[in-house]
């Protein structure tokens, strides 16, 4: 009797679970229309937009979490349309699941800017804008598993560390408001950043000397994050609004 209770617990679990939000989204490294990956700054654009949203995100090019290598129906997969016309820069972006279903698409971001950085830019930020508040899907995929009586076993889940984190300065920096943005400043005050408005909330274009990236809040804090020689960097930084 205990062993057919202890059945049909882990039953309901696995099926419990099966109902759960999604909490990972991937999203390419490179977009297929373009020719490089992370160009113009867009990847880490989107990528920063989905963990503004709350999700935990990789790049396709990433090393995952041992459950998301384990089952890649535990995630979400983002991916950019484009649908140009003449003088006019449009972009949708589309959520899918493992197995290529659209689940939600954005509306279309458009832009008339000449300049192609500005363009799909202005085209990505309005498109991801659109997808506030569409992306509360429950997940009806399982992890592969079996429903077996056995003893009980314990299981160690180890999160992978996938971007480099270091704290940029122990000292307090602040935020000092300018036109369009803030430059961030330490006690001096000397300015460390100089960050730019976006249309998505706690996302900024950033600048720290020659080094251009992306200055987003995060769960556990605010991150400057670009890219060196290939590989995502994600510096924490400590400042006041």
């Amino acid at each position: 009797m205990k062993k057919l209770i202890l059945v049909f617990a882990l039953f309901i679990t696995i099926l419990s679970s099966a109902q759960e939000n999604y909490k990972y989204v991937i999203v390419p490294a490179k977009f297929s229309f373009l020719n490089a990956a992370n160009k113009y700054n867009l990847n880490a654009l989107t990528k920063s937009f989905f963990e503004s949203q709350g999700f935990t995100v990789f790049y396709d090019t990433d090393k995952l979490p041992e459950e998301l290598a384990n089952s890649r129906c535990l995630a979400l997969y983002a991916d950019a349309v484009e649908e140009n016309k003449l003088f006019t820069t449009n972009i949708i972006i589309q959520v899918k699941d493992c197995q290529n279903n659209v689940l939600t698409e954005s509306f279309r971001g458009s832009s008339r800017e000449k300049e192609y950085e500005e363009a799909y830019k202005e085209a990505f930020r309005a498109a991801l804008t659109s997808l506030k508040g569409q992306l509360n899907f429950k997940n009806n995929f399982t992890a592969k598993s079996e429903v077996v009586a056995k003893t009980e076993t314990k299981v160690e889940v180890k999160e992978a560390n996938v971007e480099v984190q270091k704290v940029v300065n122990p000292d307090q920096l602040f935020a000092l408001p300018i036109e369009n943005g803030y430059k961030i400043v330490d006690s001096e005050p000397k300015v460390v950043y100089i960050i730019q408005n976006t249309s998505i909330e706690n996302v900024y274009m950033a600048k720290k000397g020659d080094v251009q990236g992306t200055f987003l809040k995060k769960i556990n804090g605010w991150f400057f994050e670009y890219y060196q020689e290939g590989k995502l960097i994600s510096e924490k930084v400590s400042v006041k609004f």
